[in-house]
């Protein structure tokens, strides 16, 4: 793949069902080829250690996986169970554990569900106590997978500013998301395209996002604005704003 995620940065997968998406997530903090079993070619180094050599609990440190089905990764009864159970995990005790489970249930907008049971929330809300359960152990990169999914219009913008944090924090976040209109408004330092397994693109969301080809190429219809603003104005723009000025522009000069 020759691709690299640096810590600040933003970077949002893309590709249709059977990309290797999803693989390349686990592959990332080594659950492939420890856990899911397979050829594996080429190297993945997490902070230049090979995740074929390091445990999955020592990568665990580093990178933080949000799995794209939240319910496959509970298994306590009770919400702050599931949230401390990492920071225990890894060795944290009494007020630490607290403070980091605190912090994490407030940062995804779950503060008071502390005794809820997570099979009682909502999709929406069982993915964001997957996303406290994974930055309550404060990891390095944080990858993500489809994190939209049963996430209504106000949970899609607080994810958004979440993560744009997390970045300005120093933390990496990879996102993994066939949304190509949320990828718009989560503008990523870097859009990565992938189809059958590979790598078709790779750039800034605008020359990714306002590429039809690639996007095509990677079973991705193009976002809406793009569509309209190359027959309005005959150039991509992705912000609807960004068009609705241009379009002004053009008007006034008419």
């Amino acid at each position: 793949m020759g691709r690299e995620v640096e810590r600040g940065e933003v970077v949002a997968i893309m590709g249709g069902n059977g990309a290797g998406k999803s693989t390349l997530l686990r592959a990332m903090n080594g659950l492939v080829p420890h856990f899911y079993p397979g050829e594996m070619r080429g190297r993945v180094l997490v902070d230049g250690v090979d995740t074929r050599e390091a445990r999955v609990s020592e990568l665990a440190r580093k990178v933080g996986l949000v799995f794209q089905n939240p319910e496959q990764m509970f298994f306590c009864p009770t919400v702050v169970e599931e949230v401390s159970f990492g920071p225990k995990n890894l060795g944290a005790e009494g007020e630490e554990v607290e403070k980091a489970v605190n912090q994490a249930l407030s940062e995804v907008g779950l503060s008071g569900y502390e005794r809820r049971s997570p099979w009682s929330l909502s999709g929406g809300e069982m993915r964001r106590l997957s996303l406290a359960a994974v930055l309550s152990m404060r990891p390095d990169y944080i990858a993500v997978d489809e994190p939209t999914t049963g996430q209504d219009a106000g949970g899609k913008r607080g994810l958004i500013r979440l993560l744009h944090r997390l970045a300005r924090e120093g933390r990496g976040i990879v996102v993994v998301t066939h949304d190509v209109e949320w990828v718009v408004d989560l503008s990523p330092d870097r859009v990565i395209l992938m189809s059958g397994g590979r790598v078709v693109g790779s750039g800034s969301a605008e020359d990714m996002l306002g590429n039809s080809e690639r996007l095509v190429e990677a079973s991705l219809y193009p976002p809406v604005t793009a569509r309209i603003s190359s027959r309005v104005i005959g150039r991509v723009v992705l912000r609807p704003s960004e068009l609705a000025d241009e379009v002004l522009r053009i008007a006034g000069s008419a």
